[in-house]
């Protein structure tokens, strides 16, 4: 059967401990002054007794890490052995304890040899329902013995009213191992060696400690490794523990500290008993708690503080474990605050409280009407009256409360209306309210109800349309206020963009701005060329660019940079055969509006019609003939020259009949010739022979050929000829006749 009791874990903290000290003097060496040092609230004793060699236990305290700073000691190597670095001879030799052998054979220890036997015993008179102390098991048999016959132990047995146990005078022993899934809940394991230690079996099995309880190495947390022995000379200890169990109060009960070594009377153990806590706790206490003021205190606060229609003043009388018999509270109520009409009590129509059997807590609530009439502070005492319970009598005590009607709540302040710029900008929001219960607290706990959402005094939101945005305020006790803050958006006009028509020329770089109106004016722009500005500097083609205004509308329009082109020039030039020193021009370039032609003819003459057709010049020379075509829209401008030379005409007349007979009438072959550069005639016999050659063209054949007269008959002639600007030659053939 497990028992509910209270245990005491110590957690590892960083603490420098220096060493324990035993003292085992006359001042704490008879069995009264032994129990004395153990001995609490609630407690009576009588008839100690102590058996134990020299020195065996005592008082101890110093800064050791065992968990206790002081207590009485029980030592089974004396009480010099606990002191780090020493070592005692001192021994009791061997010894018998009914109780002791029992346990050891309950657990099936292979030897009940007992020695260094210590026992203090004592009778005591509880107060309440329940005994507790604390207590750690100490021992040398850590860590080598464990799980072995070196079991060393120890028992602490009660016995007395409603306690049937199987040692004597009935006794049960109350050193009980916890259970480690919840140590509140003790099992029905003894502490000793083989159920409490570090959970290995060191140079033995684990059957010893298997059959005390298979769940021994659970119980390892419940172990503390010491193997620096720096505080204690002791390699291992058990955590605080606490041995409770549940009495009649106010009737006699004896128990029995008992402990020995195992088998042998070396390698030694110790019990250390925390100073003054076997302990019998009141029957009753109380406490008061308001849950407005979140106040929970003792009843030595003279008053607490309540409000109208606001909470609740509890008086909660608590046993620590559950009451044998039924318990009466009686009290009674003064001041100014009458009941009904003021408060009232939410339990009970009567002054009187009864903690039935079985019951460990039953509470009086007080509960102030909200009459909605501004009266003042009104008090109401409660005088808690005595309760006798078996020996024990509490004291009268009187509890004041003053009520106060409510404070009104108000909004203190909040913020103003609102006007922004763009749907969805961000808007905060704050309410301060004042006044109410809640603003006498110092946590000024008010309750905050957004309508929009939100449960903060300030709230954040991103509105996308106008609307009222509406707070509720609630005070701890429940009034309410309400408020509201309206926002509005600017109306802007709708956004739209232009851009420039631009009209350029190949190869040019230009701007290309945007024209841009309505919505929020903070602008932004990214062309399809990356360029973010409004304006652009590229050259020709089509492009988009996204516009986005402050508030995130957006636009896309493609403007364009037109490519403003003039044709290529494309004309002929010819020389006039018919007239010296003219030319004849066909133009083939596109002829369409917007186009300007230009004819720059190299004799500072001009022309602007698109063909001209003919031009004439003064002189021979050579010219260049340029054609310049331009757009009207933006200038484009192209152009294209050519070169002409031009010559006087030659004439060339060649008779075919000559007559040397020197009759002065065609007595030579004369070529007539003009507009040539240079000359070259060659006349040849009809049998290829040359007879005449001549590079004047002034100089005629006469008809002589090597000094004497060619005869009758048909001649060949070549002429070559050169003209002005031209270096070609040029040549002529034909026959010529010659008569006499």
């Amino acid at each position: 059967m497990k028992r509910i009791i209270l245990f005491i874990l110590l957690f590892k903290i960083e603490i420098i401990f220096s060493q324990i000290i035993p003292n085992c003097s006359e001042s704490f060496n008879s069995a009264n002054e032994l129990v004395e040092i153990l001995i609490g609230e609630g407690i009576e004793y009588s008839n100690a007794t102590f058996s134990g060699f020299d020195c065996s236990a005592g008082f101890f305290d110093g800064n050791s890490n065992i968990g206790f700073e002081s207590g009485l000691v029980m030592a089974t190597g004396g009480l010099e052995s606990i002191t780090p670095g020493s070592f005692s001879n001192i021994s009791g030799g061997a010894g018998t304890d009914s109780d002791l052998t029992l346990q050891l054979q309950t657990v099936g220890a292979t030897s009940t040899n007992l020695n260094n036997l210590i026992v203090l015993e004592f009778d005591f008179i509880p107060t309440s329902d329940v005994v507790t102390f604390e207590y750690v098991f100490a021992s040398n048999e850590y860590p080598s013995f464990t799980c072995s016959q070196f079991n060393d132990i120890f028992g602490f047995f009660l016995s007395g009213p409603g306690i049937n146990g199987p040692f004597d005078n009935d006794a049960i022993n109350i050193a009980l191992v916890p259970d480690p899934n919840n140590p509140e809940i003790y099992t029905e394991t003894p502490v000793i060696i083989n159920s409490i230690n570090s959970g290995i079996s060191s140079n033995f099995d684990s059957s010893p400690c298997d059959n005390i309880d298979p769940n021994w190495q659970e119980y390892s947390i419940f172990f503390n490794d010491n193997p620096n022995e720096s505080t204690v000379n002791f390699p291992g200890f058990t955590v605080p523990l606490t041995a409770t169990a549940n009495v009649t109060a106010c009737q006699t009960y004896h128990i029995k500290l008992a402990i020995a070594d195992v088998a042998d009377g070396a390698l030694n153990s110790a019990v250390f008993l925390n100073e003054n806590s076997f302990n019998s706790p009141p029957p009753i206490e109380y406490s008061i708690e308001s849950n407005v003021l979140g106040i929970i205190s003792n009843a030595n606060i003279d008053s607490l503080n309540l409000y109208e229609g606001c909470g609740i003043a509890t008086i909660n009388f608590i046993r620590p474990e559950s009451v044998f018999n039924e318990i009466v509270f009686d009290f009674q109520t003064f001041g100014n605050a009458t009941y009904l009409s003021d408060y009232y009590y939410n339990n009970i129509n009567s002054n009187q409280l009864i903690m039935e059997e079985n019951i460990n807590s039953v509470s009086l609530e007080i509960i102030p009407n909200f009459d909605e009439i501004q009266e003042g502070v009104e008090q109401l005492a409660i005088i808690i009256q005595p309760v006798d319970y078996g020996c024990y009598e509490s004291d009268p005590d009187t509890v004041i409360f003053k009520i106060f009607d409510q404070p009104q709540l108000f909004i203190q302040d909040i913020t103003s209306d609102i006007l922004i710029d763009c749907p969805g900008d961000q808007v905060e929001l704050f309410v301060t309210p004042g006044g109410g219960v809640s603003s006498l607290m110092s946590n000024s706990n008010y309750n905050f109800q957004w309508a929009m959402g939100g449960n903060e005094s300030t709230q954040i939101y991103y509105p996308n349309e106008e609307a009222l945005f509406c707070v509720q305020v609630t005070d701890i006790c429940g009034m309410q206020v309400n408020e509201c803050i309206e926002i509005n958006i600017v109306e802007h006009p709708p956004l739209i963009a232009n851009s420039d028509i631009l009209y350029t020329c190949e190869n040019t770089l230009n701007t290309l701005c945007i024209d841009v109106n309505g919505g929020n004016q903070d602008y932004t722009f990214l062309w399809s060329n990356g360029d973010d500005s409004i304006c652009i500097y590229d050259f020709p083609g089509q492009y988009s660019v996204d516009i986005s205004d402050g508030c995130g509308n957006q636009i896309q329009i493609y403007p364009e940079i037109f490519l403003d082109e003039a044709p290529d020039p494309i004309f002929d030039i010819f020389d006039l055969p018919s007239q010296e020193f003219a030319i004849q021009i066909n133009n083939y370039t596109e002829n369409s509006y917007g186009l300007e032609y230009f004819w720059d003819f190299g004799d500072l003459q001009y022309s602007e019609i698109y063909n001209p057709n003919f031009h004439f010049y003064e002189n021979d020379g050579i010219y260049n003939i340029k054609l310049s075509v331009t757009t009207l829209i933006n200038s484009c401008y192209k152009e294209s020259t050519k070169s002409i030379t031009l010559s006087p005409h030659h004439y060339l007349y060649i008779p075919n009949t000559f007559s040397p007979n020197g009759d002065k009438i065609n007595d030579l072959f004369i070529p007539y010739i003009t507009g040539i550069n240079s000359f070259e005639i060659f006349i040849f016999d009809r049998w290829g022979k040359q007879v005449f050659q001549s590079n004047d063209v002034n100089n005629n054949w006469n008809g002589i050929s090597g000094n004497k007269e060619s005869s009758i008959g048909v001649y060949s002639y070549i002429i070559t000829f050169t003209k002005p600007y031209d270096e070609k030659i040029y040549s002529e053939t034909g026959y010529v006749n010659l008569i006499r």
